[in-house]
């Protein structure tokens, strides 16, 4: 679920880095019988700054340049490995994957492409990060699916829980994921943590560095873990939340699967049977990278009259492109209006029906908000058919660490970086 636009991925475009031609057929790293060329590197840290809010600097790219080129060894360890198990990745899945990224932040069709091709990125960058990720996951489940055991108590526990859950206090986190093998890597994975903290205060996206670094099941959806209780978190991350503030970070925290980052989304009370369901229009009025208190007011101003214009959804999305075509819009359908920030769920409390706010400023650019559709739904209960798909996920993820810890132990790598 992706209600802040301020985690949007992909949407920031900057000044334009071009690789070093002439390190096309440099090696960075020999991965068994496969090969990282200097040039793929680049094409991936411009990917990855650009998602991520980054801006395109020899310094930005070389502080995260040590754990993308550890992340790209890895999408080769598990490429070799659905190769030798005989999986396919049609070209048609890879669109659908791009696509359904596109929709899920308000991005017109195609409009990655022209992002990639106006910074002078091959498209094929991101085409291989997906085919990989999306491979290992077809790997894992053809590999474990059928004798995956849930025994009858895990299911009874785990709907337990999640009707217990709904009587406390929850919290909305997000996490990006280090694991280490051996004291040897553990300071080298707690200082890129530190340097992935360095570029999130400086103003980059959690979301985009989640899907570009975190080794956990979450990384595909920006590091969202979710809601989740105090019981629910592991012990040394509840000890940094209960002292956290909702848009806060965490120091990187040790705990039995590696490193992590903890971003503290928001908090919600315990929630009654019933639901108030929100179809929500956000609508960005985009910052430049030069910005100014004068231009910023510009904007704000232009926000002020698309909101007193738009009387629907769909106008408020149309007069913002017309006004400003950078403008970026994100409609959600019938989220829960607890699954929102507090504060954006105060604005939507005091909106009529296609009414549009009053222009939020944020960091990013002037927001704008409407109600689309509202109405209240008893909440879904917690089945045992949902219980063991949950299970089944966690097991799952952890066999899926295991199994590229084991890829990486076997391996011949040779970095020449």
């Amino acid at each position: 679920m992706r209600c802040f636009f301020i985690l949007l991925s992909l949407l920031i475009g900057g000044g334009v880095l071009k690789a070093d031609p002439s390190s096309s057929s440099r090696i960075a790293a020999i991965v068994n019988k496969s090969v990282i060329t200097q040039t793929d590197l680049m094409n991936r840290l411009r990917l990855a700054a650009i998602s991520s809010g980054l801006e395109l600097t020899p310094q930005n790219l070389d502080k995260i340049k040590p754990q993308m080129l550890r992340v790209m060894i890895d999408e080769k360890l598990q490429l070799a490995e659905a190769e030798k198990d005989k999986i396919k990745i049609t070209d048609d899945q890879i669109k659908d994957a791009i696509g359904r990224l596109e929709a899920a932040n308000g991005m017109p069709t195609g409009y990655i492409a022209q992002l990639m091709q106006g910074n002078n990125i091959p498209l094929k960058a991101l085409e291989d990060q997906i085919k990989a990720n999306l491979v290992w996951v077809e790997l894992i489940r053809e590999k474990y699916s059928s004798t995956l055991q849930i025994a009858e108590g895990e299911v009874d526990q785990e709907v337990k829980l999640q009707k217990e859950k709904e009587t406390k206090t929850q919290y909305h986190l997000a996490e990006i994921v280090l694991p280490f093998e051996g004291p040897e890597q553990e300071e080298r994975v707690k200082n890129d943590l530190s340097r992935l903290i360095e570029e999130l205060q400086n103003g980059a996206h959690f979301s985009a560095l989640a899907q570009q670094f975190s080794q956990a099941a979450t990384a595909a959806q920006g590091g969202d873990m979710g809601w989740l209780t105090e019981d629910q978190v592991s012990p040394e991350i509840k000890e940094f939340v209960l002292h956290m503030a909702p848009g806060q970070l965490s120091q990187p925290i040790r705990t039995p699967q590696g490193y992590v980052i903890i971003g503290y989304i928001e908090k919600k009370l315990p929630e009654s049977e019933e639901q108030t369901l929100v179809t929500l229009q956000q609508v960005v009025l985009p910052f430049s990278q030069d910005i100014t208190d004068e231009k910023a007011q510009a904007i704000m101003n232009i926000a002020e009259e698309i909101s007193r214009t738009a009387k629907s959804c769909s106008a408020l999305e149309s007069i913002a492109r017309d006004k400003v075509p950078s403008a970026v819009s994100n409609l959600s359908h019938q989220e829960p209006l607890s699954n929102f920030p507090e504060p954006l769920q105060k604005v939507v409390q005091q909106l009529s029906l296609h009414q549009a706010s009053e222009p939020l400023l944020t960091e990013k650019g002037a927001l704008l908000v409407m109600v689309c559709d509202k109405k209240s739904k008893k909440a879904e209960k917690f089945t045992e058919d949902d219980a063991r798909e949950a299970i089944a996920e966690r097991k799952l993820s952890l066999l899926s660490r295991r199994e590229l810890r084991d890829l990486r132990r076997h391996a011949f790598i040779e970095v020449r970086m």
